[in-house]
């Protein structure tokens, strides 16, 4: 009796991917799944090709990390035109990095864990450091002052996440209050007290209360 051949999985031809499309593709599955679920097997499945063809565009897992990183930063967009003044600058970038890291969750995650390095890096570091050298603040200093910022916004955004982006804010509101509800009655008062302000410690206002203070020591802390 003859057994009929079961097809193979049908694989893309052979040079149909570029290494933008493998960047592209990766930074899509970090985003949506987690930077957990970026295997080379998974990703080979997304681009239909093998996992020893991804190799053929990137050098290693790592070289893939900091592609992905750079190519979220491209998607980073300063207001035009930008304020006046280093201080109202400083907001900017740190108010449009907070909104591209929310977008490209992976991206907190890369950066805490890998000094990521290269031309994306290089050239959005030199458009800041331009523009706050012509409000006043000399490219010393300017470095200092965007990477306060740097990981001001990155910290936070990891700190956000979990607690009003991957769950609701309702649903975080109601975590502090049956933690609260728990306590014996008279009990930590003054925290009972601030019951529904707690929530916000993980949203736009607190981003921006500690953002337009770190902004404004910076403008008015010049250090050595």
């Amino acid at each position: 009796m003859e057994h009929p051949v079961k097809a193979g999985r049908k694989r893309r031809p052979r040079g149909s991917l570029t290494r933008q499309q493998v960047v592209d593709t990766a930074l899509e599955l970090a985003d949506a799944e987690g930077l957990e679920a970026l295997t080379m097997p998974t990703l080979a499945r997304r681009l239909d090709c093998g996992v020893m063809t991804i190799y053929g565009y990137v050098d290693s897992k790592e070289d893939l990390l900091d592609a992905i990183a750079q190519r979220g930063l491209r998607d980073l967009r300063l207001p035009r035109p930008l304020p006046a003044g280093t201080a109202p600058i400083l907001v900017a970038w740190g108010r449009a990095l907070r909104l591209n890291l929310i977008d490209h969750p992976s991206l907190p995650m890369i950066f805490l864990s890998r000094a990521v390095i290269g031309p994306g890096i290089l050239h959005g570091l030199e458009a800041v450091l331009g523009r706050l050298a012509e409000a006043g603040m000399p490219p010393a200093r300017g470095v200092h002052a965007i990477y306060a910022i740097l990981t001001y916004a990155t910290g936070f955004v990891a700190w956000e996440m979990p607690r009003t982006r991957r769950q609701s804010r309702a649903a975080y509101a109601a975590s502090w209050r049956r933690e609260v509800a728990g306590l014996p009655p008279g009990h930590l008062p003054l925290v009972a007290g601030i019951l529904d302000e707690l929530p916000e410690v993980a949203g736009e206002s607190q981003f921006e209360l500690g953002l337009t203070a770190l902004a404004t020591g910076l403008t008015l802390n010049p250090g050595n």
